[in-house]
């Protein structure tokens, strides 16, 4: 499970770097969907590590946080933080839903889905000692 877990870790990792990217370019909205697809993937990829192999076709980082909280996972506060993300999943990918997101916006989303993925890799890599578990 600790492989599979490293996977989500890294598709995790690899949408904070589409998202770096993204707003280099000033494309905020863009930027802002990737960090909340890597916030959504770091939990996925606890979920996996601890053995759950609940449904995880949600984009609801509460629903996920949940069931983390449910199995007795030690969730932080300010990682629980990126519950506002959840709001990226829709807002950012469709004309018909759209709000835009503004730098501001972007650079905080980003330092809490950075929070979120260094938790996350904390307890599947055991940097933390299993501390977060």
């Amino acid at each position: 499970m600790r492989e599979r877990a490293k996977e989500w870790l890294k598709f995790s990792l690899d949408d904070l770097e589409v998202a770096r990217e993204a707003a280099k370019l000033g494309k905020y909205n863009i930027a802002a969907y990737h960090l909340q697809q890597a916030v959504e993937k770091a939990i996925k990829g606890v979920i996996v590590f601890i053995g759950k192999r609940k449904s995880l076709k949600t984009h609801d980082i509460s629903v996920l946080f949940k069931m983390l909280m449910e199995e007795g996972v030690n969730v932080p506060v300010e990682v629980l933080d990126a519950q506002e993300l959840t709001e990226y999943a829709f807002t950012t990918r469709y004309p018909d839903d759209y709000i835009p997101v503004s730098a501001e916006e972007y650079e905080e989303a980003y330092e809490i889905a950075l929070k979120v993925y260094e938790w996350a890799k904390g307890i599947i890599e055991g940097s933390e000692g299993g501390k977060g578990i």
